[in-house]
């Protein structure tokens, strides 16, 4: 409906203005008139009219009984859109740690755990007699026609012949040197090699001893297991390892101890 004026006021109807006699103008929340007076105006946006023309008010209004309020913003905006932002971001953390969490899992279900390695265990039998000493040099230097005593539970070349395991005989001319078994030994046998152990020696002997007064030739190569009569007795392998001229001779031995 149209807007009537009344003596120093302005009336509205169905939200619609018209100028009063002295003009009307707009005022944050609703109509004013020239003698100052202010009426609320209900409807959606707030109308003013200045000299005769209408318009919208910049200011977004709605009458209440306080008087004219803003209107709230739409749903929808930057506050709600920050918000939205905010739980995706946290989903997919969560779902990120999850999946971080469930391949652990796998992994340490998956994982075949490593057995224990087993310690070796080395068989009482398989250990032979201790070593008393090993590859020791032993150097013959005489003239012809001489001899010379060895001990061989030391070893040491040069002994008296009460303490000598071996005896080593020198001949002038061609014939090589001779090595025979001394006071101080109980068996020997003369082997092909030095490639024997303290088992393969006791089985020389045991097979193949030495008879009273033989003689084992000295030549480079060959090799004599003697078995001493000390206390505690020892198995020692006597190598020839240098023949050199009349008197001259290289040996080395490696000695056992024979369990009692």
């Amino acid at each position: 409906g149209p807007v009537q004026a009344a003596p120093g006021r302005v009336q509205a109807a169905s939200g619609r203005v018209q100028a009063a006699p002295g003009g009307v103008r707009a005022v944050p929340g609703g109509v004013q008139a020239a003698s100052g007076r202010t009426r609320e105006v209900p409807g959606p946006p707030s109308v003013g009219v200045t000299s005769g023309d209408v318009g919208v008010s910049r200011t977004p209004w709605w009458p209440t009984e306080q008087g004219a309020t803003e209107r709230l913003p739409a749903p929808g905006g930057k506050g709600g859109r920050r918000l939205a932002v905010v739980a995706l971001l946290v989903s997919l953390l969560a779902l990120a740690g999850s999946g971080a969490s469930g391949y652990l899992v796998y992994r340490l279900v998956a994982t075949p755990v490593a057995a224990p390695e087993a310690v070796p265990t080395v068989a009482q039998s398989s250990v032979g007699p201790a070593v008393t000493y090993a590859k020791e040099a032993l150097h013959v230097r005489i003239g012809c026609a001489a001899l010379v005593y060895l001990d061989l539970d030391e070893p040491r070349a040069g002994v008296s012949e009460q303490v000598a395991d071996l005896r080593y005989d020198s001949r002038c001319g061609n014939g090589p040197a001779r090595l025979t078994l001394a006071v101080g030994s109980v068996a020997g046998s003369s082997v092909p090699n030095g490639d024997l152990d303290a088992a393969g020696c006791l089985r020389a002997i045991r097979t193949g001893p030495l008879g009273p007064g033989a003689e084992v030739q000295v030549r480079k190569g060959a090799a004599l297991c003697v078995l001493t009569a000390a206390e505690p007795a020892k198995l020692v392998l006597v190598e020839i390892t240098e023949v050199g001229g009349i008197g001259t001779a290289g040996l080395r031995a490696t000695s056992w101890l024979v369990p009692e």
